[in-house]
């Protein structure tokens, strides 16, 4: 339920940040999944629970998380320092458990879980609230008027486009692979390794994700976006085949997870730049948004089809070739497609609106 609300919040919100700017979508969605945990942390049966949880904080989730914020970030910033700066916001994914979870935990152990739904919402609103309101600022020219914007409509050349479906397509398998992250403790565990090793792995892989996300970032400023983006698949595809042997000890598992999964955020981060780029301000909202939702969709698929592979084999390893290859597979199509940075052609609502996108 929460997926498919963030997928489709995604898309309605990602259109909204285009027509009236992504500092509104960006505070309206702090205030929606604040509502949700307060609701939620009075929620009495499952159907209310689905209503203030599923639908409400997964629409938010749509709304300010860091689809939207990367969105914002890349209007501020010249092509030459786009890729890192989005990069930065997205190491919030991979660290936020860092900070978040032992208090979560605390209150889950100490109270119920209405209380950490509770204290979930109070956060936001004394907390994410007042930053979002200090530092989410959009360019000075982002209001546009009714005749200026762009139609649902104005995407599908985009999504009719090879590259652009070839981003999508990898985007795709972006999501499918986030299954290691699911089955992470789990894959430790047929390993041979115990679960206190497993929690550790899970500690190696957002250190690294947050490493990774800069470093990738970083490299797409200077090399091209399509060429990093490439290496990135390029990467977690050699990694995941990898992680499919057996692991002689945990330092070795370590580094490996680091190399499978490390460069996940940063997959993420330069793709989100690259949509911006393609596409323009006017319409990358709802192209990331769209984005969003095939990335979600592989992403609930994935540990779906890594739990039937793992009841019928006993293991992980056959899923992970399988998917060490699709992995690979992407990186050669997004290489070959779009080695030097495609550009699609400029908007139907008029050469305007793309104009200052690579400057």
């Amino acid at each position: 339920m929460v997926c498919f609300g963030w997928g489709v919040g995604g898309v309605l919100f990602g259109k909204l940040a285009d027509d009236f700017g992504a500092r509104r979508v960006i505070l309206g969605g702090i205030l929606l999944m604040a509502a949700g945990f307060f609701g939620m942390s009075v929620a009495q049966n499952l159907w209310q629970l689905s209503l203030w949880y599923g639908i409400m904080v997964g629409l938010a989730k749509g709304a300010c998380g860091l689809v939207i914020i990367s969105l914002l970030v890349a209007k501020h910033y010249k092509a030459k320092n786009r890729g890192l700066a989005v990069s930065v916001i997205q190491t919030a994914s991979p660290l936020s458990p860092l900070f978040f979870s032992p208090l979560i935990y605390f209150l889950i152990q100490t109270f119920d879980w209405r209380a950490a739904a509770l204290a979930s919402g109070l956060l936001l609103v004394a907390v994410a609230f007042p930053l979002g309101w200090l530092g989410a600022r959009d360019p000075d020219d982002v209001s546009i008027s009714r005749h200026d914007r762009a139609s649902w409509g104005s995407c599908l050349p985009y999504l009719r486009d090879r590259s652009m479906l070839l981003m999508f397509a990898a985007r795709f398998s972006c999501g499918v692979a986030l299954f290691q992250s699911v089955h992470l403790v789990g894959i430790a565990l047929s390993k041979g390794f115990d679960a206190a090793t497993g929690a550790i792995t899970v500690g190696v892989f957002g250190g690294a994700a947050a490493v990774s996300a800069l470093l990738f970032g970083w490299l797409s400023d200077r090399y091209g976006r399509a060429q990093v983006l490439a290496l990135s698949y390029l990467v977690r595809g050699l990694g995941t085949l990898v992680l499919a042997l057996d692991m002689p000890n945990a330092i070795v598992f370590y580094v490996v997870v680091a190399l499978a999964m490390g460069p996940t955020f940063g997959t993420i981060a330069v793709q989100n730049v690259m949509f911006y780029e393609i596409v323009g301000p006017r319409m990358a909202g709802v192209i990331l948004g769209l984005s969003f939702i095939v990335h979600q969709i592989g992403s609930a698929g994935g540990p779906i089809l890594a739990s039937i592979a793992f009841d019928l084999t006993g293991s992980y390893d056959g899923f992970m070739v399988a998917m060490g290859v699709i992995l690979l597979a992407s990186a050669v199509l997004i290489y070959g497609a779009m080695n030097s940075d495609t550009r699609l052609p400029e908007p139907v609502i008029g050469k305007k609106a793309a104009e200052g996108i690579f400057s």
